[in-house]
């Protein structure tokens, strides 16, 4: 005899809010969220019907079918070894993106538009195969919706009522559809990676709360992150999420703990090389990072418990770009080899720490000089690299510390080929009001310290004011290592 199942009244309350479509609030530092820290990284894949399904795109073979079919040839098996091989600790899949095309049936989107199975909403349950064939490797699925919905498609915007701002109405339209899907699938999508839901289209606390119960019905721990947009930082955005969409187009910050504003800190951004269609990288080909980069990367997020997510090509027929896989494979044997390092020298606050290229003002950051010398390099405690900003001869080089600290000293390393012969080291505990604490000029190259009455600081710049121009002493500021202390 089964035993027998109580249900608490904040449980029925649960429930019956989201069976009323209801806004339910996230938890501040949600437990839910535990599995995907212990997870440590993930693959994420666009999937999209003008991606595999356009043969003047690499990911779709040279072949193109219906939609319909387009989906049905998708081996769910394949996808699945690889991310076993990749040792993906979980894996976000795109459903659709701005069009009617979607990877699963959906009663709820074909009454509301009029479209009949096959035409938007593919006949075969990818979502459902692709949970089986993950499963069976230990491996849990996410996915990616988006707020804005099939806003690019005529007649499924007209059915549902978009405009700018979104409705509400729109919204709770919408989170219906995506409610089929929740409430068909369970515990079987661990969580949603949504896109779309920026304040600059009109999303607010109401229709946020409104998708968030949606994208949480059939499953109140499932996890949602709820997308604001690319933003300097991985930062918190609304109260109806559980953990961070953290989009950004490198990756570069680092959090402080594993929560920020109560949630749990995660990151998201892409391997491939070059520009898409679709912005940036986003389902490229190639690697921009090597592959100890990259396990360094995902272990200093790792340490403290945060997460990050990985977008890599995906091909029609559900294998991935060779490359980034073999990257992917050398990542746990990579951060397995890492021992708890301490900054090099110790208490280098600076060491590994989000850095960049800007302009001798900061007013805007700057090419990457010859596309190797990245802001990264600066900063990675070796004295063989250098970061070096192209497109303009005076430039600043800046580290975010992260936090604000109690800052005494100093100490700048250049280039043996590059240094700057004029130049000012500056510090802010804002990024806003800056005090100098050295100026330099007539240097000869050699590593320069200095040391300072505490002051408050969370960013430190180089600033080159000289060389300004070609065939000059120093030719052009390079920065090999960058060091702040606190004494």
């Amino acid at each position: 005899m089964a035993a027998m199942r109580t249900t608490s009244k904040a449980a029925l309350l649960f429930l019956t809010m989201f069976a009323a479509g209801l806004s339910v609030l996230a938890e501040p530092n949600n437990p839910n969220t535990d599995w995907f820290s212990k997870a440590g990284y993930g693959v994420f894949v666009h999937y999209l019907e003008d991606l595999q399904n356009d043969p003047q795109q690499i990911q779709s073979l040279g072949k193109h079918a219906s939609w319909d079919e387009c989906v049905r040839e998708f081996d769910a098996g394949r996808f699945a070894e690889a991310m076993a091989e990749a040792q993906a600790g979980y894996v976000i899949f795109t459903m659709h993106q701005r069009t009617r095309f979607l990877i699963a049936p959906n009663a709820t989107f074909d009454r509301m538009t009029g479209y009949k199975p096959g035409e938007a909403c593919s006949r075969r349950d990818l979502v459902e195969d692709l949970y089986q064939a993950l499963h069976k490797k230990g491996i849990p699925l996410m996915l990616y919706w988006t707020g804005d919905g099939p806003r690019a498609d005529a007649r499924a915007a007209r059915a549902l009522g978009w405009k700018s701002p979104v409705p509400v109405e729109y919204v709770r339209k919408w989170a219906d559809v995506v409610r089929e899907y929740g409430e068909r699938y369970r515990d079987k999508v661990a969580g949603w990676w949504t896109d779309g839901s920026y304040p600059f289209i009109g999303y607010d606390d109401e229709k946020l709360g409104i998708l968030a119960a949606g994208l949480k019905a059939g499953n109140p721990k499932r996890i949602v992150a709820l997308n604001p947009g690319v933003e300097e930082r991985v930062k918190a955005y609304s109260r109806h999420e559980d953990f961070t969409c953290g989009e950004q187009n490198r990756f570069h910050d680092l959090p402080v703990s594993r929560w920020v504003g109560g949630e749990q800190w995660h990151i998201l951004s892409f391997m491939g090389a070059g520009q898409s269609h679709i912005g940036a990288a986003w389902g490229m080909a190639g690697t921009g990072y090597s592959k100890q980069e990259l396990a360094d990367y995902v272990y200093d997020v790792n340490k403290v418990g945060g997460v990050v997510s990985i977008d890599v090509l995906l091909f029609r027929d559900g294998s991935l770009d060779r490359s980034q896989l073999e990257v992917l494979k050398s990542l746990r044997p990579g951060m397995a080899a890492i021992k708890d390092r301490p900054a090099v020298p110790p208490g280098n606050l600076a060491f590994r720490k989000p850095a960049k290229l800007l302009s001798l003002d900061g007013s805007h950051e700057l090419a990457v000089n010859a596309g190797v010398h990245f802001a990264r390099l600066g900063v990675d405690g070796r004295g063989d690299t250098a970061a070096l900003a192209g497109g303009e001869w005076p430039w600043s080089y800046q580290v975010d510390l992260l936090e604000v600290r109690s800052l005494q000293r100093a100490k700048v390393t250049f280039a043996k080929d590059g240094y700057a012969t004029k130049f000012d080291i500056r510090v802010s505990a804002d990024g806003k009001t800056w005090e100098t604490v050295a100026s330099v000029d007539n240097h000869d190259g050699r590593p320069y310290a200095c040391e300072f009455a505490t002051l408050k600081g969370q960013f430190v710049r180089v600033c080159a004011i000289k060389p300004d121009g070609p065939n000059q002493k120093g030719t052009q500021m390079a920065v090999s290592e960058l060091e702040v202390y606190e004494r």
